[in-house]
Order: structure tokens, then sequence, then C-alpha cells
């Protein structure tokens, strides 16, 4: 039997998707933050039992498993990672603490960015006096200016040794340039400090994590790779351990932020870093091919996020520019998406006579004040059981009874009485603030992000939470489609089974390109030197591209590659990624290809007067990505509901205009293909409801997608 497991471990929920054969189940459990494990075979246990088998049966079956962890995620956030020394050039101690002119406001919500009163730079990762300068100079070019010297750089690590380090960052100037001494100094520490003496202290280099142009940059990438890597190490050799010990024996693969998959000894911890909603983006597209959606806002609503991505013209796999791990700037290939503090189980409070909803969240202990289990403050899944759109009894499928009266305590005393209002008013206003603050988001990313509009685009609403706010989100975004899916809560889950195995290489690599523009067409001048000097470095990463494939058993007939180019137009800062027709340069007609592509594309972004190809253009940076296709699980057909059960009905609060309304409530398993319905009308199923808002039509295909359009009609009767 063909099995399959997609995880997704999030904040609140640790979600599996399982495929055997023609069947798909999922399932959730509390994310148990103490130790990720329990969560994870608590969910694999639940989706045993859907299909009929035991957990261990399900895992001797199991042909891969892909796994999504926030474990390196919760260690940063909270600063649990090791304590670690860095060894950098002498006179540049300071890079990480001077940063860059921005360094204030990354990875800050914008409320705060632009508050520059209040603003302040992160606090480091590694503290000042773990930072020493070894005496030694390389330049730009990979010339030694300054040899290194054994004796000076035993010196400095014998002062981080002292300090009481657990792990060595080596981020020399131009190293990637020439690592000649970073690699001696690592040789000096594994001769001078065996694990026999000081236990394992693992030794990290610049030029082997990160081999880019960008000091800071650079340095942020392996000190974060570090940071996060004991704690997660431990989490998934742990993991896999005992995934051994219970009988499966095939391969472990972890999802990535650069939107695939690789086995555990191939990945380093920085980039499973958001690899969730990345891998739920990649799923999203698998199905937007499939459906014809070619632009398509994902809009992925958790228990504690909410994480937004983008399919433009059918394309998914774009990344971010300049991204942003946390707080600092990193050189990392991440897939662009965005995330915001807004789920079901973020907390509304009032300030100052002001309602605010998120970003703080209660997460799955304590979680909601419904929950019973010791919260007591107001969240958005509380309003929404307060206004009768989440039933208390088949909350999860009914695994988890939720207390009313809790919810209506919690949104009377936080919310209601500090405000003055109804408590089913002030339960709407927690719902449509929430609606609103993720609507003009998606609507600024769309904007901003694509150069599109966002009437153009569908919204795919996965989470638990996505299909409850999907109508209130699309109207504030002005969003007129809405698909939501059988799988819709655990997306992320579900988005790991479509990953493919993906290593990217990455190299810094200036070259002046001339070009000469004639009749709106531009060419390069200088072709055989562009190829003479770019197709060496593109040898070069195929060569660690190669190792790697060896490493993993695969074939050279298995492997696919694509190569990207950074380009920008002479002396500017921004660059566009561009795809290259081959993997690697073979002619002129090559590299002007390349070069429109990057024209057309700049024009696409900023606008037909910002292209100025009379300056000429640089490539700045090469990307190769060594890829294997894994077969994907197609969603299969659900069986036919038997007989037209009537709908029962429940008192929903729709705001102050329509107020209660006994809206239909259908359970998502009872509905005929290709009927519709108009709203209010709430969809049940197992593991959420979707809110059929007035104005809106739904209706679903052979394959319980459902597709939500606004529109007029007779409210809540099927047609």
């Amino acid at each position: 039997m063909n099995v399959t497991v997609g995880v997704d471990v999030g904040g609140t929920f640790t979600d599996v998707c399982v495929t055997r054969g023609a069947c798909a189940v999922h399932s959730k459990s509390d994310t148990t933050s103490f130790d990720l494990k329990f969560g994870f075979f608590k969910a694999i246990a639940s989706a045993a039992a859907e299909l009929g088998i035991s957990d261990d049966a399900l895992l001797k079956e199991c042909g891969a498993i892909i796994y999504s962890t926030t474990v390196g995620t919760n260690a940063l956030i909270e600063r649990r990672g090791p304590r670690l020394g860095v060894l950098t050039t002498a006179g540049f101690e300071d890079t990480m603490a001077i940063g860059r002119a921005r360094s204030w406001a990354d990875g800050m919500p914008p409320e705060q960015r632009h508050d520059r009163g209040r603003a302040q730079r992160p606090s480091p990762l590694v503290p000042r006096n773990l930072v020493v300068g070894v005496r030694e100079r390389i330049d730009s070019a990979g010339r030694v200016l300054m040899p290194m010297t054994d004796e000076n750089a035993l010196e400095q690590v014998q002062r981080l040794v002292d300090a009481g380090v657990r792990g060595f960052v080596v981020v020399l100037m131009n190293s990637f340039r020439n690592a000649a001494h970073e690699v001696r100094i690592r040789e000096l520490i594994r001769e001078q400090y065996p694990s026999i003496y000081l236990g394992y202290m693992p030794v990290f280099l610049s030029s082997q994590i990160s081999p880019q142009q960008g000091e800071y940059r650079r340095m942020m990438t392996c000190i974060l790779d570090a940071y996060l890597r004991i704690e997660t190490e431990d989490h998934l050799v742990a993991l896999s351990e005992e995934l051994r010990d219970r009988g499966y024996s095939r391969p472990f693969l972890l999802a990535k932020c650069s939107g695939g998959a690789s086995s555990l000894s191939r990945t380093r911890p920085i980039e499973m870093f958001g690899s969730g909603p990345v891998a739920g983006l990649v799923g999203a597209a698998a199905v937007s091919r499939e459906y014809g959606h070619d632009n398509v806002i994902l809009a992925d609503m958790g228990g504690t996020s909410f994480d937004v991505g983008l399919i433009v013209n059918g394309r998914e796999r774009s990344y971010e520019f300049d991204p942003i791990i946390d707080r600092w700037r990193v050189q990392v290939p991440i897939v662009a998406h965005w995330s915001v503090g807004a789920g079901g189980g973020s907390i509304a409070r009032v300030s100052d006579g002001v309602l605010h909803v998120g970003p703080e969240s209660a997460k799955a202990l304590p979680g909601p004040a419904c929950y019973g289990r010791g919260g007591e403050r107001p969240t958005v899944t509380d309003a929404d059981v307060v206004l009768g759109i989440i039933d208390p009894e088949f909350f999860l499928g009914g695994r988890i009874a939720l207390d009313r009266g809790l919810a209506e305590e919690a949104v009377r005393r936080h919310v209601a009485e500090p405000l003055g209002l109804d408590l089913k008013i002030a339960a709407w206003s927690i719902r449509q603030l929430i609606d609103g603050v993720m609507g003009q988001e998606m609507h600024r990313i769309v904007a901003l992000a694509s150069g599109l509009d966002p009437r153009d685009f569908t919204m795919y609403a996965f989470g638990g939470a996505g299909a409850v706010h999907a109508a209130g989100c699309a109207e504030a975004a002005d969003i007129s489609r809405v698909i939501t899916f059988p799988f819709s809560s655990v997306g992320g889950a579900f988005g790991t089974l479509a990953l493919d195995l993906l290593q990217t290489y990455e190299t810094t690599h200036l070259r002046y390109v001339p070009v000469q523009a004639s009749g709106g067409v531009v060419r390069s001048t200088e072709a055989e030197g562009v190829m003479a000097s770019v197709n060496p470095r593109i040898a070069e990463l195929r060569r660690q591209a190669q190792r790697d494939i060896d490493e993993e058993g695969l074939r050279d007939e298995q492997i696919g590659f694509e190569l990207e180019f950074l380009m920008r137009f002479a002396q500017q800062r921004y660059t566009l990624p561009v795809r290259a027709p081959a993997a690697r340069i073979r002619s002129a007609d090559d590299l002007d290809e390349i070069i429109g592509s990057f024209v057309a594309g700049y024009i696409g972004a900023y606008g037909p007067g910002s292209a100025f190809p009379d300056s000429g253009l640089e490539i700045v940076a090469i990307r190769l990505a060594a890829m294997a296709p894994r077969a994907k699980a197609s969603m299969p057909k659900r069986p036919l509901p038997e007989g037209s059960p009537v709908p029962r009905h429940r008192s929903v609060f729709l705001g102050p205009r329509l107020g209660a309304v006994e809206a239909p409530v259908h359970r998502h398993e009872d509905l005929w293909p290709n009927r519709s319905l108009t709203g209010p009308a709430l969809i049940e199923s197992a593991d959420t409801v979707c809110v059929v808002l007035p104005q809106w039509t739904f209706s679903l295909d052979e394959r319980g997608v459902g597709t939500m359009t606004r529109s007029e009609g007779n409210h809540g009767q099927i047609t």
C-alpha cells in the first residue's frame, strides 16, 4: 500500500495528512510544546484510526514522512539557544550590533515600524563579550592581504572557551571568496579542543553556510543557523530514532522554506524557519494548476497566526528579495510569504478605550477561555462561540467540548463592559476587527507584492479558522471568490505532500553585462566574456549539487536543475530573480533571453519608465536548484451522500444590522455536488465551519472543494 504522511507542527495544533492508496484522511492534535513528539504521535494515531489500522501498522506501511516543525521558531522566539562564540576579522567585532540603518524596524509589525520614538534595535543573540577578532585579512578578490597566525587564532578561541561557549561561529571578511582562514580555524579547534576534553563543540563556517557577499547578513545567517541547530537537531534526531523503533524505515524528510524537502542530514535548521506556510503555498499551487486558477492569494488562519502567500501567473516559488527571520536580515532562499499575528487564539483586549485583537495568542495551552483550561482572556474563537458560529458541542468533531459560559464571561468582562457594549455586539466587534485587519493585509500584499488588482485574485482559505473568517476577510480585501477544501484545516500538512526533493546553492558573482538596445530589444554586446566569467561558477555549484545527490543515493536521471540569476541595472540596489532557459549559459541567444526576461520583469514590477538599459546590467548572484520530483497524491472524489438530509438551524448573530438570524446548518458530507446555497448558512465539518455570509453563494464539487462567490439571492435556500 502506498502511504505518505505529511506533518505540520503549528503553534496551537499539530496537523497530519495521510494518503493511503485512494484514501486520504487528516487529523489534528494539540501541539505539545514541552515535547513535540507527543502531539505528533497522537495525531498519527488519530489518522490511523480513521483508516482502520494501528498507528504502528501505518508507520510500517509508510513510504515517506514529510515533516514541518516550529521547534526552531519557538526556540528563537523564546531565546532558548546555546551560548555561542563568534570569531570574526579584527576590527569587525561590532558588525552584529551596528547591523544596518533600519535594523530597528526589521521584523516589526507596521504600527511599530513607524513608531520611531520607541524604536529599539534587537538584542543581539551573541553578547559583545563573546565576539572576538582574529588578525587576518582577505580582499574582495580572495587575495590574502594579512596572513593569519595559528597563535593569534588559538588565543582568541581560548578567550571564548574560558567564557564557557558551547559552539563557535566563524565569519571572516570575504571568506566567500577564499575560505582558507576559516577552514584553518576549524582545524585548530578540532586539534586543540577535542570532544574528550570539552564535549561536543560544533564549529560553523560562513563559507559553508552562506558563501555570499554581505557582511551583516552573512554573519546573522550563520549565527541563526548555529543558534537553532542544537535544539532542532536534538528534537529531530529523537523523533527519527523513535520512528525507527516503531517500524518506520523509509526517508524522514523535512520541509524547507525554499519550497522543497530534503533528508535530515542535508537540511540546515535555518531552512526550516517558516516551512509550514511555505508548504501550504506549494500545495495550493498544485491545486491551482489543477483548477486553472492563475492568480491566487492563500490565506491560512490557524490558532496563532494568519499566513498569506501569493501565486502569480501560476508560479509560487518566488524568493524574497531581502528576507527577514525574526528581527534579522539573512541570506536564505525563502519563498515569499507574510505572517500576521492573527488567529483563532488571538487575544482581544481594550486599551485606552480602543479594542485590539492580537498579536498575542492564547495558543493551545491554556487556549481560549471556552477551552476550560485556565484561559481567562477572550479570543477570536470565544467571540465565534458567543455569536453562535461555532457549535461548542461539535468543535473538532466533538473531540473538544467548549464552554459557552466561559466564552461569554471572558468577552463580557474584558470587552463588553469596558466599552459599554452589548455582549453580542462586543463579540461581533472582535470578529469584524480581525476580519478587517486580515483583509486589509491581504489587499496590501497583493497590491504591493504583485502590482496586480486584488479583484483579479481567487482566495484559498486554509487553516482551522480559515473557512470561519474567509468571507469576511474577502469582503475587506475586495475579493469575490473564495475556495475551501476538505483539507483546509490542515493545509500546511497537505502542502508537504506536494513538496519535491530540493536543494538550493547560491554564490555571489558580480559581473557587469554591457548591453545595447535597438528597436525595443535589449541584447548583450559581450556574450563570450560573460559566459567565460559565469559558467565556471555555475559548474562549481553543479559539483556541490552532485556531491549531495550522491549522498542522498539519487540517480542523475532523477534530478532536474533550475538556474536563476539575481540581476539589476548597473549601480542600482534592487535585484530581480531571472530564470535561465537552461542549467548553464549555452550561447549568446541564452544570454539575450535572460536579459530580455529581466528587462520585462523589471518593467512589470516598477512600471514602463523604470528600465534604463543604457546603464548596462549586472549579475549579482547565481542560484542553482537541484530537484528530484516526488509522486504526488491527487484529491480523491468523495462518496456521494445518501438522501437529502434536512439542515438544522442555529441562531447566529450577524451584526447590528441583521441581528440574530436562524441560519441553516449543513454538514459538509451531506451536501450534493454542483448544487448551490445562498447565505446566511453554515457548512460544518469535523475540523472547521464555513460561514456563508449574506450575499454569498456556496457550492461543492465532486471532490468536496467548495466555492463561495459574492452574489445576490434568496438567503439560506438551496437551489
